[in-house]
């Protein structure tokens, strides 16, 4: 019986072994690969529907800034002796609203959940990501400006209304146009009958500190409206990288 080892064999049943390991590890990446490019896909869509409520948001916003650049002007011409328009209800809501702000909120659900897991990786276009970070960093640097300026017009107008409305006005505002006295009950307030025209002037003129306010309010508010609108173009440019690549990929 011979005892000579048949290399031949041994070497041929390594090499199979080898090229079965190895097969077995190339399919396991065209898998991953093939995850990792639907996750991409799954996240770039997510962005997508992320940047969509964001432009939403920068609409609503822009659209409360230009109410309340009416409303302002409104109470500057009555301080300038304007002849009034509209009725005295909507005059004092002129007058109540004038301040009012809204600061557009970012929905940063796909962003937070890319940087927290490390999967901003799965993004293979370095210049889809450095987009994607650009927009992101620049929104968060210009909402802090925003809400400072936005403080800054209820320092100066809102928290100076209370000397002209009665506290029954001003509530009867936030019920809704055409609603005084509805729902108002208590005894602490005053009544929510709104003054006549006359009444209302001759409040604001004893108070000129708030025609101060009404000036700031259309100042701060141009520029307010341009930061939005920077955001809404950053938000829009993004949105056509990302429409861009997934037309190409997909």
């Amino acid at each position: 019986m011979s005892n000579r080892i048949d290399w031949r064999f041994l070497l041929g049943e390594f090499v199979v072994i080898v090229l079965g390991v190895l097969i077995a590890l190339w399919v396991d990446q065209l898998r991953e690969a093939r995850v990792n490019a639907d996750l991409e896909v799954e996240y770039l869509e997510s962005l997508i529907a992320d940047l969509d409520a964001d432009l939403a948001q920068f609409d609503e916003a822009e659209e409360w800034m230009r109410r309340s650049e009416d409303a302002a002007a409104t109470v500057l011409g009555l301080y300038e002796g304007a002849p009034p328009s509209g009725s005295p209800a909507e005059l004092v809501a002129a007058v109540e609203t004038a301040g009012w702000q809204m600061t557009p909120s970012i929905t940063r659900n796909t962003i937070d959940d890319l940087r927290s897991t490390g999967n901003l990786r799965l993004i293979r276009d370095a210049g889809v990501r450095r987009a994607i970070a650009d927009y992101y960093t620049n929104v968060e640097n210009a909402l802090g400006p925003l809400a400072a300026m936005q403080e800054r017009i209820w320092d100066h107008y809102d928290a100076r209304v209370g000397n002209v409305l009665r506290p029954g006005e001003r509530l009867a505002v936030l019920q809704g146009p055409g609603s005084f006295a509805q729902g108002i009950t208590s005894d602490a307030l005053e009544a929510a009958e709104p003054p006549d025209q006359e009444g209302l002037v001759r409040a604001l003129q004893s108070f000129p500190e708030l025609e101060v306010g009404a000036a700031e309010v259309l100042y701060q508010n141009v520029a307010n409206r341009g930061i939005v609108d920077e955001m809404r173009t950053a938000a829009t440019q993004l949105r056509g990288v990302l429409d861009q690549w997934l037309a190409a990929h997909r």
